[in-house]
């Protein structure tokens, strides 16, 4: 039976849960607001609220007045984002399984080895990186990003789906080995499903990171191959910096992580619970 006091507490944790909500939804609702502000109204201090709306921020993102089209950053974030996604799995669940289900000797040392390559500062292995791609001739070429992106990806998602694999029941891999089924069956039919949750929060995970990348983005591309943050960048200018123009392009650079998140919400949120430390 449910007491008052566990009712009041659960009252006051659900006011701290809203009341966080709120904290980290009001700075996008306020640059929101600022995007429909003309430059004028945005650029006061504090800024107005009871002023007309406008969409003119929007327009001159898209090109209207510029005639600068956002479309092609907007596919290269795209394609170097999805593409890294997808070989961030093909190669995080087969060495997961391995770690965790059919686990390898020395399995710890791997892991190790997989965190450890995040220690390095991002900005350290600039240089080498550039000097590579100018060597190979993968300057402003998109499939640079996607290896990359894979490769600044594949620690973390391997971590992840080694936590969520060792939640799989072991009773339904060895019905499977009995009946027969090999290592891709099995991953294909057994685990995948079983482990769809996680799947699909380290593919989340893995997309926010390459469509939010800007570093190497910035460094490594041009004219062909730049993203939608180094889009994005390019509103700041010697003229100034114009807020509303800004928070129009970084609402709609926004959106389609947005879109995935809240179409993945529901197994983002129980791939994490799988993959929780009990």
């Amino acid at each position: 039976m449910i007491t008052s006091a566990a009712r009041r507490n659960g009252r006051v944790l659900g006011l701290l849960a809203w009341l966080c909500g709120l904290v980290f939804f009001l700075p996008f609702a306020w640059m929101v607001l600022t995007s429909l502000h003309s430059e004028t109204h945005a650029a006061t201090n504090p800024p107005s609220l009871g002023v007309g709306l406008t969409l003119q921020g929007y327009r001159e993102f898209f090109g209207s007045d510029t005639g600068v089209s956002p479309w092609p950053p907007l596919i290269n974030s795209l394609t170097a984002s999805v593409a890294s996604t997808l070989l961030v799995l093909a190669l995080s669940i087969p060495a997961a399984y391995a770690l965790s289900i059919k686990p390898v000797r020395k399995w710890s040392d791997a892991m190790f080895f997989f965190l450890s390559t995040k220690m390095l500062p991002v900005v350290a292995g600039l240089l080498p990186v550039y000097l590579i791609a100018q060597n190979t001739g993968l300057l402003d070429n998109i499939w640079l990003l996607v290896i990359l992106y894979t490769s600044m990806n594949l620690p973390i998602a391997v971590w992840m789906m080694r936590s969520f694999l060792a939640e799989v029941p072991r009773e339904i891999l060895e019905a499977a080995s009995i009946d027969g089924a090999g290592l891709l069956t099995t991953l294909r039919r057994i685990v995948a499903p079983v482990a769809a949750p996680g799947i699909a929060a380290t593919a989340l995970i893995s997309f926010i990171f390459s469509w939010n990348e800007l570093l190497f983005a910035r460094v490594l591309t041009g004219v062909v191959a730049g993203t939608a943050p180094v889009f994005l960048t390019s509103f700041v200018t010697s003229q100034g910096l114009f807020l509303a123009k800004v928070c129009a392009a970084a609402v709609c650079i926004s959106v389609p992580v947005l879109l995935a998140g809240f179409a993945a919400q529901d197994k983002l949120v129980q791939g994490l619970s799988l993959g929780a430390v009990k």
